[in-house]
C-alpha cells in the first residue's frame, strides 16, 4: 500500500516535471482528469491501510479477552482445587499454596499476551503511521515547491520586448 500511494505521488511529481510550460508564465500545463485519476487512486490505497489498522487493534482485543477466559479457566481450576483440599491443615496449607502459584501464573500469563498484543499492535500502528507521515511530508514538499514556483512568477518582472526579439 505504501509503495502505491508513493509510486502515485511520484506519478503526480512526473506529470508536473514533465508537463509543457506556459512561455513566460513558468508554469505547467497538466491534464487534470490524469491528476484527478491519481488522486482518487491514493484516496483509495489509503483506507486499505486504515482498515489493516482496525484488523489489528480487534485482533489484539480478541487476544485480550481470550487470554481472559484462559486466566478465568485457571483461577477457577485453582479455588475448586483448594476447596476440595481443605479437608486437612496440611492439605489445606498446600492447596492454597497451589492454588495461589496458578492465579500468580494465570496473572503472569495474561499480563504476558497483554503486553505482547499491546506492543503488536503499537508496531503495526507505528509502521502505518510512518508510511502516512513519509506520504504527508511528500505532499507537503510538493505543495512548498508549487507555492515557490508561484512566488517566483509574481516576483519576476515580464519584460514584454525581449520576448518580442526572441
Amino acid at each position: 500500500m505504501e509503495n502505491d500511494v508513493l509510486s502515485l505521488l511520484n506519478e503526480v511529481e512526473e506529470i508536473i516535471d514533465h508537463g509543457p510550460k506556459i512561455p513566460m508564465t513558468g508554469k505547467v500545463l497538466v491534464d487534470d482528469a490524469v491528476v484527478f485519476e491519481i488522486l482518487d487512486r491514493i484516496r483509495a490505497a489509503l483506507p486499505e491501510e486504515l482498515t489493516n489498522a482496525k484488523w489489528v487493534l480487534k485482533e489484539r482485543q480478541r487476544i485480550l479477552d481470550e487470554a481472559q477466559v484462559e486466566a478465568q479457566k485457571l483461577m477457577e481450576r485453582g479455588k475448586a482445587y483448594v476447596d476440595k483440599m481443605a479437608v486437612e491443615d496440611e492439605i489445606v496449607k498446600q492447596a492454597q499454596t497451589y492454588g495461589e502459584d496458578i492465579v500468580r501464573q494465570a496473572q503472569s500469563f495474561a499480563h504476558n499476551v497483554k503486553m505482547g498484543a499491546v506492543q503488536y499492535a503499537d508496531e503495526m500502528l507505528q509502521h502505518v503511521e510512518q508510511g502516512l507521515y513519509e506520504t504527508l511530508q511528500s505532499l507537503r514538499k510538493n505543495r512548498e515547491e508549487l507555492k515557490s514556483l508561484a512566488q517566483e512568477d509574481r516576483e519576476q518582472p515580464v519584460n514584454y520586448e525581449r520576448e518580442k526579439d526572441e
